[in-house]
């Protein structure tokens, strides 16, 4: 059953609106809690919202989660959590090494992977800290259970700069990043003294097929995705605005550690040299962003041919048109998911 097309979003799944009136209505009371663990588009959150219940959903998909967020703010619903849930990496080991497993012993073998020498145990009590030999670099495996994000870069400067007389440069290992980690390392301007590395995704499955038996030489711990912008053009009538927005760039970690036989990484290594913007499968733009809440009022995405008649490819330019006149700077944010659910995001401020 088709959504309707005033509310149609473009999600392949979406179903209408009154369809879910129907069933909320008929199997709920007013405040009753509805949930909905395949979230898609959001109608089951929305309809709910609007008829007073309360509701929980989900989705594993990222682009997913940026729509029924999108779809929930437009239409000004009560303050609402929005959460990233950390990866089941800890209980995926226990599973494997037995119930005593815990998030320090990941740690200690992440840290072992990337060549570090252990810390004294008396500075070093959750086992997620270690140094490279030979210099004065300080490398700190984040937890799996949550998203390494600006709170994580804060503390791990101040352990740099403080533990055991202070360090040159402090590495973070992490698994899951927060969608404004790059704009967060480049507003802390830490420079070389700061780097923050991606845990290979595949790192688990490798561990349970070889155990002790795999070695760091075998681990690539490779660098952060960013997105660059192009030139934005902005544009004033006598009431209103546009705005031209440009996709310029997408650089993607290393297809080494990504869970792809070689053929398959030869030809995503080609599409990274070649055209590295087809690796974006969604993107939104905040034409007015307040640092804090982001509120897309353009959205493209792969499989789209409502904005241009290629299904492989987003369309790289935005036009947005109608906005509300502004005095001085706009900041102008932009957000990305790439075909492997990695996230990205880029701030511009257009005078």
């Amino acid at each position: 059953m088709p959504a309707d097309k005033k509310q149609k979003l473009d999600f392949d799944t979406q179903k209408p609106e009154t369809l879910l009136e129907r069933v909320i209505l008929s199997s709920t009371k007013p405040n009753a809690l509805v949930l909905d663990v395949f979230g898609g588009s959001g109608t089951t959150a929305a309809v709910a919202e609007k008829l007073g219940r309360r509701w929980i959903t989900t989705d594993m998909g990222k682009a997913a989660c940026m729509i029924m967020r999108k779809r929930l703010i437009d239409q000004d619903a009560k303050p609402f959590l929005f959460q990233h849930i950390g990866d089941y990496q800890v209980e995926q080991m226990r599973s494997t090494m037995g119930s005593r497993f815990r998030i320090g012993d990941l740690a200690e073998i992440v840290l072992g992977l990337y060549g570090t020498l252990p810390l004294p145990a008396e500075e070093n009590p959750n086992k997620n800290m270690g140094r490279l030999q030979g210099s004065k670099t300080l490398v700190l495996a984040d937890s799996p259970n949550k998203m390494t994000g600006l709170a994580t870069l804060r503390r791990a400067i101040e352990i740099r700069d403080n533990l055991m007389g202070g360090w040159d440069k402090v590495v973070i290992l992490g698994w899951n990043f927060s969608p404004t980690i790059g704009h967060d390392i480049e507003a802390l301007g830490q420079g070389d003294s700061l780097e923050v590395l991606v845990i290979p995704p595949d790192l688990l499955d490798r561990l349970k097929k070889k155990g002790k038996k795999l070695k760091p030489d075998e681990v690539r711990f490779s660098s952060l995705q960013y997105l660059k912008l192009g030139n934005i053009k902005r544009k004033a009538t006598s009431d209103k605005e546009s705005l031209t927005v440009a996709l310029d760039n997408y650089v993607l970690l290393s297809p080494d550690a990504l869970n792809l036989d070689e053929k398959n990484k030869s030809k995503l290594e080609q599409v990274v040299n070649d055209d590295p913007l087809a690796l974006i499968e969604y993107w939104s733009v905040d034409p007015d962003y307040d640092g804090e809440v982001f509120r897309s009022v353009w959205q493209d995405y792969r499989g789209n041919t409502e904005n241009d008649d290629d299904p492989y490819h987003v369309v790289t330019t935005a036009q947005l048109t109608g906005l509300p006149k502004k005095e001085g700077k706009r900041r102008v944010c932009v957000r990305v998911v790439d075909v492997f659910g990695f996230e990205a995001e880029a701030t511009i401020e257009v005078a």
